[in-house]
């Protein structure tokens, strides 16, 4: 909740410093740059309304992908996590709206120095969603997003019923090496409660993002993900992300991604690396 109201605080703030925007500076979501609009799947952020603020541009294909591997260890062994390829295909139907499908991701976990061994492969559900843009000015940039997700998974990777989510992502370039980006996003999950059946619960799940450019091409990413709750009985999850994007042109952008989880199970210690790409497959008509 505090980090809820910081965002709210800041809302003033970020609203003046958009009004007093230079007017030779190009909005950065009026262009056709793979890195604006980059949600960084190689984290392993879910596939939701979170990241990014600006969409696609109309008649525009994105394509965005990536692969993650997660190890987590305990006294009595480790458990490794690998989700790939996670991909989400975007589509700019307006010029401030746009619709994303993310397939069916494979996923397998492996345990290993327990006994017996224990595996499992599966796929996670799909996920439908739709981005508006909101603000887009030389300074900051806004959205709002809803997204649906039926249970099409597999194995023990499906949610098992039907989660939805909403939220809203702002921007700000503090200087012109310097940005801050936060999501906020509400929605709902599955879990196993404290008799082991599943069942519906509300998350909230900030995430706050620090941006520092290298170069015109390269660019330093640090982020704080939180979740109110991890499952019906866990309490919340706090994740850390270091992640380098390097753009390749305007049309690609590729980042190489570490995870750590501030907040494990009692415990454990859990790890995470990821690489992920956003490609501009048909690049959009401008934003008018």
């Amino acid at each position: 909740m505090r980090w809820f109201v910081f965002t709210i605080a800041l809302l003033p703030a970020l609203t003046a410093t958009a009004r007093a925007d230079d007017a030779t500076m190009a909005p950065p979501c009026a262009m056709p740059i793979a890195a604006t609009l980059a949600d960084r799947p190689g984290t392993g952020r879910s596939t939701s309304t979170g990241g990014a603020p600006c969409v696609a541009l109309p008649g525009e294909w994105v394509v965005e992908t990536g692969v993650r591997r997660q190890i987590t260890t305990d006294a009595g062994g480790s458990s490794t996590l690998a989700s790939g390829p996670l991909t989400l295909l975007r589509a700019g139907v307006t010029p401030r709206l746009e619709i994303a499908i993310a397939p069916p991701e494979p996923e397998s976990r492996a345990i290993a120095g327990r006994a017996p061994v224990d595996a499992a492969r599966g796929s996670t559900d799909m996920v439908f969603a739709a981005k508006y843009l909101t603000l887009d000015t030389a300074r900051a940039q806004g959205s709002i997003g809803v997204s649906y997700s039926p249970p099409t998974g597999s194995g023990e990777f499906t949610a098992g019923a039907p989660t939805f989510s909403a939220g809203a992502n702002l921007a700000l370039a503090i200087t012109a090496h310097i940005s801050l980006a936060m999501s906020q996003v509400v929605g709902t999950a599955i879990g196993a409660d404290a008799t082991n059946r599943n069942r519906r619960y509300f998350v909230y799940a900030p995430s706050y993002t620090l941006s520092y450019a290298l170069t015109s091409n390269d660019t330093v990413i640090v982020q704080d993900a939180l979740l109110s709750r991890q499952s019906p009985i866990l309490p919340a999850g706090n994740r850390l992300v270091f992640a380098i994007q390097h753009a390749v042109g305007t049309q690609l952008a590729l980042d190489l991604d570490v995870e750590r989880n501030l907040s494990p199970t009692l415990g454990t210690a859990s790890n995470a690396v990821g690489v992920g790409l956003v490609w501009i497959v048909a690049p959009g008509h401008a934003r008018r």
